[in-house]
């Protein structure tokens, strides 16, 4: 914990929003604790989209309580909205209706109907405002919130699982499986954290994949399956489109009518999309459209022609790669597919990266 009070509160109120990763989207993930003469009186996080923000939880926590707010420091990972949003009213009012001496900031909100305009207000009715408190954290946990509400684009992390020379797969095909239970625990705490993994139809046809998130209380809440699959060979007994509500199939015009309606007799949503010169389903075109149907954030899964799709396409924020200690050899599938890259210094560059070992088996992550 840190030394100086700051810090400490705003570490406790990083500590709550994280408590709902994976449940807020559209919104962001935030904390917040009241404090009144070096004592925390409250707090909350907010929960999930509609419900009560954090802010608003933590001043019911201690009026709940008997105390009275008058005078008392809010500490805050995110700028109070000060806009009536789809679903709920500016936080802003509820902090000057009750007296806040004080607001304590991790992050200016890069919404354009909030940055800066809530902390304005505040400051206007004479409510201190200290902004920029362990920002560099306030902002990584809500990273894909930032890129979603300044661009209206999803975050995309690209996520493998390989051996130590770069393989996902043997010649034939088979990749279960490459990683231990430990490394598949983590895999789907990834999942737990975005709004939709994306596949390729070859990982469904050769896997036939449940794309589900297995944690527990937490496996309640999925995200979204979405199958790049430009000709529809999707078979119909593909274990995801029975294990969830709604998959997305992303094809092409040229897909099956008679297969569409199938699909969507089963509940899939078919979305068509603009094919590649080679023919397979435009990525970016897709992500923009995932974009409008409020998906904030996306993990790819791969196979290797996907990765590289996403890739090539420039639309991969951050990469996670899982190495498993074994070798399998040239012939095997390498975890990304053709780049073009004629010289080492026009390959990808990753940057930021962070180094883990998770008991035989490490992970690199990075941003691209």
């Amino acid at each position: 914990m840190p030394k100086d009070p700051d810090s400490k509160y705003m570490s406790l109120a990083l500590r709550l929003a994280k408590r709902a990763e994976g449940m807020t989207s559209p919104n962001p993930l935030v904390g917040a604790v009241v404090v009144k003469r070096g004592k925390i009186i409250g707090k909350g996080y907010h929960r999930k989209a509609g419900l009560p923000h954090a802010e608003i939880e933590a001043l019911l926590d201690a009026e709940r309580k008997g105390h009275n707010l008058k005078g008392s420091t809010l500490y805050i990972t995110l700028e109070p909205c000060c806009h009536t949003g789809k679903r709920t009213p500016p936080c802003v009012d509820a902090i000057i209706e009750r007296g806040i001496s004080k607001l304590v900031v991790g992050t200016l909100d890069l919404n354009p109907n909030v940055n800066g305009k809530g902390i304005r207000i505040l400051r206007e009715r004479g409510i201190e405002v200290k902004v920029g408190v362990l920002a560099d954290r306030c902002i990584e946990i809500n990273e894909a919130f930032f890129k979603y509400v300044t661009t209206g684009m999803p975050f995309i992390i690209l996520k493998l699982a390989a051996t130590l020379d770069g393989k996902i797969a043997t010649f034939t095909g088979d990749s279960k499986w490459i990683g231990s239970e430990i490394q598949r625990k983590y895999a789907h705490r990834l999942r737990n954290q975005v709004d939709a993994v994306i596949i390729g139809i070859e990982t469904v046809i050769q896997d036939d994949p449940h794309l589900t998130v297995r944690l527990g209380k937490k496996s309640d809440r999925q995200p979204t399956p979405v199958v790049l699959d430009s000709k529809l060979r999707i078979p119909i007994d593909a274990k995801l489109l029975s294990l969830h509500r709604s998959p997305i199939i992303a094809t092409t015009p040229s897909g099956d009518s008679k297969k569409v309606k199938d699909l969507e007799e089963m509940g899939a949503r078919v979305l068509f999309i603009d094919q590649e010169k080679d023919g397979r389903v435009d990525v970016l075109n897709l992500v923009k459209k995932l974009g409008d149907m409020e998906i904030t954030s996306v993990l790819v899964e791969g196979g290797s022609e996907t990765a590289a799709s996403f890739l090539k396409n420039g639309i991969v924020d951050k990469i996670v790669f899982f190495y498993a200690p074994k070798i399998i050899g040239s012939e095997g599938i390498s975890m990304v597919g053709k780049l073009n890259v004629s010289d080492v210094k026009n390959a990808l560059s990753i940057k930021k990266i962070q180094v883990k070992t998770i008991g035989q088996e490490f992970i690199v992550e990075g941003y691209v």
